[in-house]
């Protein structure tokens, strides 16, 4: 079918719809694939009668919210159509009382949250690229961020959906209510399944109240070993943190310093921060980061959120717990260093937070368990410092998830590709005997080298059968996923 064809087609569906233009177009390929047309849906019925037109005439269709994560997964094998969700960015009912809220995906995380926070409620989702990331994008990759801890992921906080199939039948799974799952759950095969399976259009959340106060405790340590013992300490203790996380040396000294604004003073400049040296080797505080050690110690960070008293008494036995365990300096951070700090983590791994100078960063993502962490920032740190790179890495340690950054001084060239596949080899050969290692950003041609997704350990029959059974005619994203699917 000629372009002039499709065009027309897609202005009867489409209110408001124009050809782009070339440089419109390249601005949306997708890792090299430049599509034959840009939509943006105002309607899920819109965006269904687009779904189905595509899959009655064999057009590829990529989804994409705020473009953030668009080069996430396998290069596509077909992209005529990317179908922008950005027009679909409506909060469509909010219920204050039963704490859930419906709107549509192409939400930004950001718009959502003010909607949100105008009663008095936030959904407790932090994944990377917060301010312009949309909701659907962060379903899509099954992104989170620091709050895993406490409240989950997308899966844990999605209640039901309006999904539009790759046939363009929109169907419904879940409710609005939280006990209303009978059956097989589909919300959960839908989230982090990179929009192959479906589009998510609308969807059904489970909200908090907003906090009354938050604080964070940074404790650093000399070794990594050292920190892990002292996040067992936490995780083992009556003290529920709402995030605990492990950072390695580089990342440590961004969240505490240029990413965070912090290290001013004593925090009588508003800056919320107090810091003091503890151990027989730590030094007195004097405007830098007390007793840590630049770019040489790890850091344990705990956080807690929620009232003033209970927030109060969670800080209390986490410094005591980081002082037991040997902390070369205990760091507590409130008010606007809070949020700095809070912010930066969200930030990390693919929300530029590099050393000045450096980058873009190659970034992936580990998940195992707790136990298996401590690895992890070893064989790190060890293939880092073969290579001459730089990496930083930040674990949500109760839940086992590591996000690694490597970068150097501007892109990598080709010529470091073999020693990163090396080093993701290992990494990834580690990770696997207890959970999963996943190449998030990366050059296309370095991607293709390691492979994104890693071993389907015998499971990629099902996903397979998932993909023939949902999307027949591969409309939706396809070969980006695991194996191609």
């Amino acid at each position: 079918m000629s372009d002039e064809v499709l065009h027309s087609r897609l202005g009867s569906l489409v209110d408001g719809y124009a050809p782009a233009s070339p440089e419109a177009l390249a601005s949306h390929a997708v890792e090299g694939v430049v599509p034959s047309a840009v939509v943006a849906p105002g309607s899920v019925e819109s965006l269904a009668a687009t779904v189905q037109m595509a899959s009655e005439l064999g057009f590829a269709v990529i989804p994409r919210g705020g473009g953030t994560k668009i080069d996430f997964g396998h290069p596509p094998s077909r992209a005529d159509i990317v179908v922008s969700l950005e027009r679909l960015n409506r909060i469509v009912a909010h219920e204050p009382a039963d704490q859930t809220a419906t709107v549509e995906a192409g939400i930004t995380m950001a718009g959502l949250q003010a909607g949100l926070g105008k009663r008095g409620q936030y959904l407790p989702l932090d994944p990377p690229h917060g301010d312009a990331g949309t909701l659907g994008g962060a379903l899509a990759t099954n992104a989170s961020g620091v709050l895993r801890t406490a409240f989950g992921t997308a899966r844990d906080l999605v209640i039901g959906a309006r999904v539009v199939q790759a046939d363009g039948t929109v169907v419904r799974s879940g409710g609005q209510v939280v006990k209303n799952v009978a059956g097989y759950d589909l919300n959960k095969m839908y989230i982090g399944s990179l929009g192959t399976l479906g589009i998510l259009a609308e969807v059904n959340l489970k909200l908090q109240p907003l906090p009354a106060a938050g604080r964070l405790l940074i404790g650093t340590m000399a070794e990594i070993g050292e920190a892990a013992e002292c996040a067992f300490r936490v995780m083992d203790s009556e003290v529920m943190p709402s995030f605990l996380e492990v950072a390695s040396p580089a990342t440590r000294s961004l969240l505490t310093g240029e990413a965070a604004g912090l290290g001013a003073g004593s925090g009588a400049d508003g800056s919320g921060v107090r810091t003091d040296g503890v151990g027989a080797g730590s030094r007195s505080y004097s405007g830098g980061d007390g007793g840590i050690r630049d770019n040489q110690d790890f850091a344990v960070v705990a956080g807690m959120i929620g009232t003033d008293e209970t927030v109060d008494w969670q800080a209390g036995e986490c410094e005591r717990i980081f002082r037991d365990s040997g902390a070369a300096a205990v760091m507590t951070v409130d008010g606007d260093g809070y949020r700095r700090v809070l912010d930066g983590m969200r930030a990390f791994p693919g929300g530029g937070l590099l050393p000045q100078g450096m980058g873009p960063g190659v970034t992936c993502r580990a998940g195992v368990t707790p136990d298996g962490v401590e690895a992890l920032f070893r064989l790190a740190d060890e293939g880092c410092r073969r290579l001459s790179i730089g990496c930083g890495l930040l674990s949500h340690f109760a839940s086992g998830h590591v996000a690694f950054v490597f970068y150097r001084d501007g892109t990598f060239p080709e010529s470091d590709y073999d020693g990163l596949a090396s080093l993701f080899e290992t990494l990834r050969n580690a990770s696997e005997e207890q959970g999963v290692f996943v190449v998030e950003h990366a050059p296309a041609a370095l991607k293709e080298r390691v492979g994104v997704w890693g071993s389907t350990r015998g499971n990629r029959h099902i996903m397979e059968m998932l993909k023939k059974r949902f999307d027949p005619k591969g409309t939706l994203n396809p070969g980006r996923f695991v194996d191609g699917i």
